[in-house]
């Protein structure tokens, strides 16, 4: 025994990286009673050869790790799971909801159908109202309308869950966000719209406050997109009327100058008139001749006859300078009318007549914009109305509580995680 015991020391005293241990070794004389077994394990022939001891009774470095493992858990798991379920439980302010149900719908007319356009339209008006919900514009007429920080930064509220009072708008909208839930339903069109108060009264409240916004908007909406198209078809109808009267009224001056009701059919009853006489004129000319080959050119009957004929010819002349496109003489309050006259009020007879289809047709389109206007008309539907909450919806301890161990579970893993992998690396 005791050489081996010698042998053993040599060896781990010429061995690279030795302990030591065998010559801090104790005499026999001097060992206690009983004394720690020591036992050789060899190393596998991959690495060098060489003789270590182990302890027997010494504590192992991987039972320190489990205990520290264990111990994180406690400090970030557990503890604050049993944090958050006594909170929740004894401490955190009760939250009741409130909440209406509405839908946006057209004013249909009578025979008129739902189209893809319309249901776009509607669907479209239903966001933009779910949008609103949670928008500041919202939150500052809330303010205005029920005083919403003065509600949610109650002393009543516990601290966690109060609103600071002196908090900014920027904050009381987040906050708004938070206390809010809506839900658009694309299949049916329906929005669903809650609202958590820390008393029953408070949360119908808000709603009812939240549910006449949403009214007053769908409304402002409508009458934008009904005032927008009456203006446009009311402008143009404008323009028709006005251009109209202008015709009109260059038409009025023509007559006054002219002293004519109407130019056109005196000059056409002018020019029946003078075909008129001349054909008379031919006749009588005619039966002139035929006369003065067997009668005396003295007799009274051929002076009748020349008479009627020089009247005849006058009057051709007269009528013949007054339709004609040259002037001779005449003051302008006369009744002669010229062709230029004649042909600047064709052109006023045809302005007028385009003015006036011009005037019909912008008319038409004016009632049906109007008409239009009424069919597209959108009104909010509220068919839940906010109600008086009698049971609390938040806090849900039980559930809140383990939503916090799972958070508090996938923190532990992440950090164990990372934990590892620096070690690793070192």
């Amino acid at each position: 025994m005791k050489s081996d015991g010698s042998l053993l020391r040599r060896l781990d005293e010429v061995r690279p990286g030795g302990t030591g241990l065998a010559r801090r070794q104790p005499s026999s004389a001097n060992l206690p009673a009983r004394t720690p077994d020591l036992k050789p394990t060899l190393v596998p022939p991959s690495q060098k050869s060489v003789v270590t001891y182990k302890v027997r009774g010494a504590p192992s470095e991987g039972g320190l790790k489990t205990w520290g493992k264990w111990i994180f858990f406690l400090i970030a798991v557990i503890i604050p799971t049993i944090i958050a379920g006594v909170y929740y439980a004894f401490f955190a302010a009760p939250q009741y909801v409130s909440e209406f149900r509405f839908s946006v719908r057209p004013n249909l007319g009578a025979g008129a159908g739902s189209s893809s356009a319309d249901s776009l339209l509607i669907m479209s008006n239903s966001y933009i109202v779910s949008d609103y919900v949670g928008s500041r514009d919202a939150v500052v007429a809330l303010e205005e309308a029920v005083g919403l920080r003065q509600i949610y930064s109650s002393g009543a509220v516990d601290y966690m869950s109060r609103l600071d009072p002196s908090a900014s708008l920027e904050t009381l909208v987040k906050y708004w966000n938070s206390s809010i839930h809506t839900n658009y339903d694309i299949t049916t069109g329906i929005n669903v719209v809650e609202v958590a108060a820390f008393t029953p009264a408070d949360a119908q409240k808000i709603a009812n406050a939240l549910k006449v916004l949403c009214e007053s908007l769908v409304n402002q909406i409508s009458d934008e997109a009904r005032k927008s198209q009456m203006d446009f078809a009311h402008t143009e109808m404008a323009r028709a009327e006005s251009r109209l009267k202008d015709v009109r009224r260059e038409e009025t001056e023509l007559r006054t100058t002219q002293k004519s009701i109407d130019a056109r059919k005196e000059a056409d009853g002018r020019l029946q008139l003078n075909l008129k006489l001349r054909s008379e004129l031919a006749g009588l000319q005619a039966q002139y001749d035929s006369l003065t080959q067997y009668m005396d050119p003295k007799s009274p009957r051929l002076s009748v006859m020349r008479n009627q004929i020089n009247a005849t010819k006058e009057q051709v002349a007269q009528l013949q300078d007054q339709v004609g496109s040259n002037m001779q003489g005449g003051s302008a309050g006369s009744e002669m009318i010229n062709a230029q006259v004649l042909t600047r009020y064709d052109q006023i007879q045809t302005d007028v007549e385009i003015a006036t289809k011009l005037y019909q047709s912008a008319l038409t389109n004016y009632e049906s914009a109007r008409a239009q206007a009424s069919h597209n008309q959108i009104y909010l539907a509220t068919y839940v109305q906010p109600g008086l909450p009698e049971v609390a919806s938040y806090p849900k301890v039980f559930f809140d509580t383990f939503l916090v161990f799972l958070s508090a579970c996938g923190i532990w893993v992440v950090l164990t995680l990372v934990y590892y992998s620096i070690r690793d690396h070192v």
